[in-house]
């Protein structure tokens, strides 16, 4: 048996680009598989989605956990759990055991995102955080990529069942392993703190409309795509694959242009885009252009490393896991609702409306990220992290 051994970058980006590669499997699967399998409607849908997000509501329990055993271990068993989601889901037989797979996969991812940012940021020195973090980024749409092409080839060969359970399988079995591969991140009697600070009050009220945001395009704009343009499964497929394939570049650049212009720069001008392309999705009747639309918000969504680059800068390393995980709920708070309440405005009202709530709500985000300034000068941060290799 392999003998335990301290994580580095690169394995930080490792069990990153494991996760993440299996999200992208069942991110190019479910609407494709819950409309052709079970027939869902835009409300199952949006209902499925925003259960999906109760572990993000509840992402404050990472914070908790993390009193008790690492970051790392966290992190490690967050991906068997998202093994497990996806066998369930892959065995359902119906649209709501559908749902009950996808809560427990959420769980482990959402549990494992928070757990293993905080991971990265304990682990960055100096001002590499927006460029380390655009790194790993790109790492996760390289991931992306790797699970969309899969899914694209074996969709040939296997039905979606069969995918689901099987990457499921393999991802229980890889959580596990890398749990015994990689010691604790963590020095004897280190400790995290668990408290919801107000001088935090801005990067959680970005949290939050950035939230509304983000679940407002992962649950509508593909479904879009879908129910009203009939796109196919091998389609759907190749979407996501020229999406993860373009954000391995611009996720980096986004890092780096982080640490020169600044995080309220980037904030403010990405969410300002977003207005349009929300508008969009409303009015443009060209596929076409709601294909270029779908791929310039995914790429705008590396912009988080900004906001990410701002709670390190801000807050001490005891306080920054807690910080993630409260991030992470404020994230959710509205993102359990929004899905149901966009669905039923979609069903009642038409789908203009859901996306037109959608440019109202980046509106509001720019706004609150125009308030974004990190302070000129913190050395305390810095004076308490590990360094890091460069890459």
């Amino acid at each position: 048996m392999l003998a335990p051994r301290r994580i580095n970058f690169r394995g930080i980006v490792a069990i990153d680009f494991v996760t993440f590669f299996a999200f992208a499997i069942w991110q190019v699967l479910f609407n494709n598989y819950g409309r052709e399998t079970f027939g869902a409607t835009a409300s199952q849908i949006g209902i499925i989605q925003a259960v999906r997000e109760v572990p993000g509501l509840l992402g404050f329990g990472v914070g908790l956990l993390a009193m008790f055993t690492s970051e790392l271990r966290i992190s490690t068993i967050s991906i068997a759990i998202n093994g497990l989601g996806l066998i369930i889901a892959g065995t359902a037989n119906s649209i709501w055991m559908l749902g009950v797979g996808t809560l427990i996969m959420s769980t482990g991812f959402h549990y494992f995102v928070s757990a293993n940012q905080s991971l990265l940021l304990n682990y960055i020195r100096g001002h590499e955080s927006g460029r380390l973090q655009g790194v790993m980024a790109s790492w996760e749409a390289i991931a992306g990529v790797a699970g969309t092409i899969v899914v694209f080839l074996l969709s040939f060969v296997f039905g979606y069942r069969m995918i689901l359970v099987s990457a499921g399988v393999a991802f229980v079995v890889t959580g596990m392993v890398l749990s015994f591969v990689f010691k604790s991140n963590r020095i004897a009697g280190e400790t995290s703190l668990f408290s919801m600070k107000k001088s935090y009050w801005l990067y959680y009220v970005i949290s939050f409309l950035r939230g509304c945001r983000r679940h407002m395009f992962s649950t509508f704009a593909i479904f879009l795509l879908v129910a009203n343009y009939k796109l196919k499964i091998e389609y759907t497929a190749l979407l996501f694959f020229v999406t993860s394939a373009i954000t391995i570049v611009t996720n980096k650049q986004l890092g780096n242009l982080t640490e020169r212009l600044g995080e309220r720069f980037l904030l403010a001008f990405t969410s300002f885009l977003l207005i349009f392309i929300f508008a969009g999705y409303a009015y443009v009747v060209s596929l076409y252009v709601l294909l270029v639309f779908f791929v310039i918000d995914s790429v705008l969504f590396g912009s988080s490393v900004a906001l990410n680059s701002y709670i390190r800068k801000i807050a001490p390393k005891r306080d920054l896991t807690n910080a993630l995980s409260i991030g992470l709920t404020m994230n959710h708070v509205a993102a359990v609702v929004i899905p149901i309440a966009g669905g039923v405005m979609w069903d009642t009202l038409g789908f203009r409306v859901t996306f037109i709530m959608g440019a109202v709500i980046v509106m509001l985000d720019m706004a609150f990220s125009l308030l974004v300034k990190p302070p000129k000068n913190r050395k305390s941060f810095a004076e308490e992290v590990v360094g890091v290799e460069r890459v």
